[in-house]
């Protein structure tokens, strides 16, 4: 796929949770940088299980809020560094797509499975962060095992083709 098409898969992915989480009244939000639903809310510096993206309330229609202030001359870093919502987008996009060119499969939306999926994940991670007493080193064994879950859940996200 090019840009374009994992831009579009992105957008398309985005609109089917958005339809089925506002039509069955889930208070869930869809993330701006990979489409999934993962934020309890939008804009709330909220960090994506997914894609690590940090929801400073950009999106296709807003700015960021450090994008606002630029215009006044003040530069500061934001909580996404120099990586662009685009970038996100496109690099969770490769990701899924290399992930289904290996299992033969496609980007999962049983919007009820991937919510079941999220949460199981998201408890998993949970589990590994009261395990950490902030004294591990990068190299550590529960690093890597915190690092992992994030690669199994986008794997997790990818289903065999029906």
């Amino acid at each position: 796929m090019n840009d374009a098409d994992i831009l579009t898969a992105f957008h398309d992915r985005r609109a089917h949770y958005e339809t089925y989480l506002q039509a069955n009244g889930i208070a869930v939000q869809t993330c701006p940088g990979c489409g999934f639903p993962t934020l309890a809310e939008r804009g709330a510096f909220e960090i994506c299980i997914i894609c690590s993206w940090e929801d400073d309330g950009q999106d296709d229609h807003a700015k960021s809020m450090l994008a606002q202030l630029e215009i006044t001359g003040v530069r500061i870093s934001g909580p996404n560094g120099s990586l662009t919502l685009q970038e996100n987008r496109l690099n969770i996009g490769r990701l899924l797509e290399s992930y289904a060119d290996l299992m033969d499969g496609e980007t999962d939306y049983d919007v009820a499975r991937v919510l079941r999926t999220i949460a199981f994940y998201h408890e998993r991670r949970t589990d590994i962060e009261s395990r950490m007493t902030g004294e591990e080193h990068i190299q550590d064994h529960i690093w890597m095992e915190w690092k992992e879950v994030k690669k199994d859940l986008l794997m997790a996200l990818v289903v065999p083709k029906e």
